[in-house]
């Protein structure tokens, strides 16, 4: 071993120094690459051929624990089937009218989904409309205490204050009132 990477080294330094091989970056790379290989294959090989055959191992008896098991299922299921015929024979007939069930419920289905549909959405527009009511008492009772503050307020700064400006609209006002009477 020792000899063969004697032989190795002096071989290469004899083509190094006739200019065979050039020794750049790449090479030296190269080199250290080819090294690296050559010593993990050597040094790592035993330690990855144990671990190879354990996890060979451990593959083994699983696979083997899984075809017990399936033989031991399949062998339950035919002695099933040899005791209980019948009862595959009702489960079919169970299949069958699960089937039929199935079949006539999903043709009833958008009848009584249409019927929801309309009891929540008639139940959305009765409340649409309370809402609705309630909204317009409401704003018409806003705009009844505005006008009777704006009023009062017309009033209070026309007569007891005696704003000028007040006082000719209430002049105006008055006037008008007169002229449609």
């Amino acid at each position: 071993m020792l000899i063969n990477f004697s032989i190795i080294i002096v071989l290469s330094l004899i083509l190094i120094s006739k200019g065979v091989i050039l020794l750049n970056e790449e090479t030296l790379i190269l080199l250290c690459f080819i090294t690296f290989c050559w010593l993990g294959f050597n040094r790592l090989k035993e330690s990855l051929d144990t671990d190879f055959e354990n996890q060979k191992k451990e593959i083994e008896t699983k696979f083997l624990e899984s075809f017990e098991s399936t033989t031991n299922s399949l062998l339950m299921n035919l002695k099933w089937q040899k005791l209980f015929p019948v009862l595959i024979t009702n489960f079919v007939m169970l299949e069958k009218h699960f089937k039929n069930l199935g079949s006539k419920l999903t043709k009833q289905l958008p009848v009584l989904q249409n019927q929801e549909v309309q009891k929540v959405y008639l139940k959305k527009l009765s409340f649409t409309k309370r809402l609705e009511q309630q909204t317009s008492k409401l704003i018409s009772l806003l705009l009844i205490k505005k006008l009777e503050k704006v009023t009062f307020l017309k009033y209070f700064y026309s007569t007891k204050i005696k704003i000028p400006v007040f006082q000719c609209n209430y002049k105006i006002a008055l006037r008008e009132y007169i002229e449609t009477i």
